[in-house]
């Protein structure tokens, strides 16, 4: 796969940023099926330390880029994070179309159960 080199700072530090988050999910993923404690103490331990060098890479990244540092000035209410509520489901006006809204029953002993031609009358 090409990649285009690193041609500004941000977007060096941009990449560090990427890579220490992949590496603390891949950590606590480690630690998470890790059978023995001390293994598991282990990852999280390495997860915590990437923890420390996403903060620091943040902060560089801050200082950096105006831009950035105006979208962690933002303030995001917790709605902001909840997944919307659905649509209520439209009422079914035409009952011609419930036949396609259900499912069919079952078969009497284990038969096909078929309803109709499927070609069209007969002529």
């Amino acid at each position: 796969m090409f990649r285009a080199p690193m041609e500004t700072d941000v977007q060096r530090v941009r990449q560090v940023l990427a890579r220490e988050l992949e590496t603390i999910s891949h950590y606590e993923s480690l630690a998470a099926a890790a059978e023995r404690p001390e293994l598991r103490a282990f990852f999280l331990h390495l997860a915590e330390e990437e923890k420390e060098h996403v903060a620091e890479a943040t902060t560089l990244l801050r200082r950096l880029d105006a831009g950035q540092e105006l979208q962690f000035g933002k303030p995001f209410p917790a709605s902001h994070f909840e997944a919307p509520e659905a649509p209520p489901a439209a009422p079914l006006t035409d009952p011609r179309k419930a036949l396609h809204a259900t499912t069919s029953p079952p078969a009497p002993h284990g038969d096909t159960f078929t309803v109709g031609s499927l070609r069209g009358p007969h002529a």
